[in-house]
């Protein structure tokens, strides 16, 4: 994880909309990665629990056909299950076991764009027919759509009153033609991710790095999803086990509930918000840039739009301490 995102995940991370602080995010980078020391740990400020937890021995890694006529489920049970009323849940996302915010709140919605230079051509290569949509979600080294609006974005909002709790017991992606449905993930501590299989025939075995298995599940074509349990806040690779390299995503698991990430047009959406002074912020990760932003939420609609400009020459320049998907 690059200076930005760790930043994030050390300032953001800490205490969502609970004034007081706290002890920040713990990094789970994933083992083996290229990602640095500093990323493991740079969140982990005066936390007893920052170690990450290195991913397990794949001790059921079967071919893909075989993994294709059993479950997508099969040793589902074999990964710690938390889930947002677990104790340590709890714990991490309402230290002060406040009971939900029910004072007047308001919605954040905007977009996040981006001027400059175009995204250069990563240089992967994607296999011909079966992966259709590969290159247009891993071509470049950043997405955008019409209008300059930029794909991926995570956005989020802090320093409210009050505690905010998830309500969505999971956080959902897909595969489809080689690709997931978007290159940046965001959950709050205590979600489940589940990643389903919408191919037809095509087989995946996706796997969470920095979380602990026992085994790689198949994600069977249009069958049930994989599900993983991210064991403490911070920073995970969504990957696929199976020879696609460039399929992979960066999972942000953050310690409050207010936050979403952009779609093709640049657009996101956050809602119940305590109404008061935030901070809010954008990262796109695929370029290691943030943009902060103080504003006050008042009752009922609130828009604010983001801007983030690329320089290639200054990018370049920068040391890359992981290849961009």
């Amino acid at each position: 994880m690059r200076a930005a995102c760790v930043a994030l995940l050390g300032a953001l991370g800490c205490q969502g909309g609970n004034a007081s602080g706290g002890a920040t995010a713990g990094s789970a980078a994933p083992a083996g990665s290229a990602a640095p020391v500093a990323a493991r740990t740079a969140a982990a400020a005066g936390s007893a629990s920052a170690a990450p937890v290195a991913a397990g021995t794949a001790a059921a890694v079967g071919s893909a056909s075989a993994g294709a006529e059993g479950s997508a489920q099969a040793g589902a049970g074999a990964a710690h299950e938390i889930s947002l009323t677990s104790e340590e849940v709890a714990k991490v996302m309402n230290p002060k076991r406040q009971a939900p915010y029910s004072g007047p709140t308001g919605t954040l919605r905007g977009r996040v764009t981006i001027k400059g230079d175009p995204p250069p051509d990563t240089g992967l290569s994607f296999p011909i027919g079966k992966c259709g949509e590969a290159a247009a979600t891993y071509g470049r080294l950043f997405r955008v759509g019409q209008q300059n609006g930029v794909a991926d974005a995570l956005v989020t909002v802090v320093n409210y009153s009050g505690y905010v709790p998830e309500r969505e017991e999971a956080e959902k992606v897909t595969i489809h033609g080689c690709a997931f449905s978007k290159r940046t993930v965001v959950m709050s501590y205590g979600q489940r991710l589940e990643v389903a299989n919408l191919d037809p025939l095509e087989p995946y075995m996706p796997n969470l790095e920095g979380a602990p298995f026992m085994a790689v599940l198949v994600a069977v074509p249009q069958g049930d999803p994989v599900k993983f349990y991210p064991p403490q806040p911070g920073y995970y690779h969504l990957v696929d086990k199976l020879p696609k390299p460039f399929l992979k995503a960066e999972v942000f698991v953050l310690k409050f509930a207010t936050h979403d990430v952009t779609g093709l047009d640049g657009k996101f959406e956050i809602k119940n918000i305590p109404v008061g002074k935030v901070l809010t912020a954008a990262l796109l990760p695929a370029i290691d840039q943030d943009v902060k932003r103080e504003i006050e939420i008042k009752e009922g609609d609130n828009t604010l739009d983001f801007e983030l400009n690329f320089d290639l020459k200054k990018y370049n320049e920068k040391p890359h301490t992981k290849p961009s998907p």
